[in-house]
């Protein structure tokens, strides 16, 4: 297994434990972020090696994806010492909102690739949706290529996977300008 997935699933464990329901498996998707907070009390603290180079990594710019792979630690290793710091009080999550597809573009998807491979348009779509561990109304934007990628292979004729692609790609385009 690439260090990155493992890395990956490291982390997605590690939020289950602490009780986050996040997917941070593959990068770009909903993203848990952490930032280094400065304590107000003098109460000693106790940091060890890894616990500092794992400190020095987080950045609220950064997800927790990122920081898994540019340590390089092991699971149970960051596991542990991610649990330290925030016990500690040393860092804190922070929620960033995402922008969302708009319903436009989901009936645009819908429809073209309803044009594409038929009336299982609609029931591909949910599934892929499910298996990206989203839901519909609350796809991200940066998921939406993605999206579109995971959707051209279920189209078994090359030409019109290219054509439902393309048109889906020009309609992401304007979307983002």
């Amino acid at each position: 297994m690439p260090s990155t997935q493992r890395y990956s699933q490291t982390i997605r464990v590690l939020l289950q434990t602490m009780g986050i329901k996040m997917d941070i498996g593959r990068p770009g998707h909903l993203e848990n972020y952490y930032r280094k907070v400065i304590r107000k009390d003098h109460n000693e603290i106790s940091l060890d090696a890894d616990m500092i180079r794992l400190l020095i990594a987080i950045d609220e710019n950064k997800s927790l994806y990122q920081i898994a792979a540019e340590v390089e630690m092991e699971d149970v290793t960051l596991k542990k010492n991610l649990s330290k710091l925030l016990e500690q009080g040393l860092i804190e999550p922070v929620k960033k909102d995402l922008p969302v597809l708009d319903k436009i573009f989901l009936q645009a998807l819908k429809i073209n690739l309803s044009k594409t491979i038929g009336p299982m348009a609609e029931i591909l779509i949910e599934e892929v949706v499910s298996d990206m561990e989203l839901s519909a109304p609350e796809i991200p934007v940066h998921q939406a290529a993605e999206l579109i990628t995971t959707l051209s292979h279920e189209v078994p004729d090359e030409k019109k996977r290219i054509e439902f692609k393309k048109s889906m790609m020009d309609i992401l385009n304007k979307k983002r300008t």
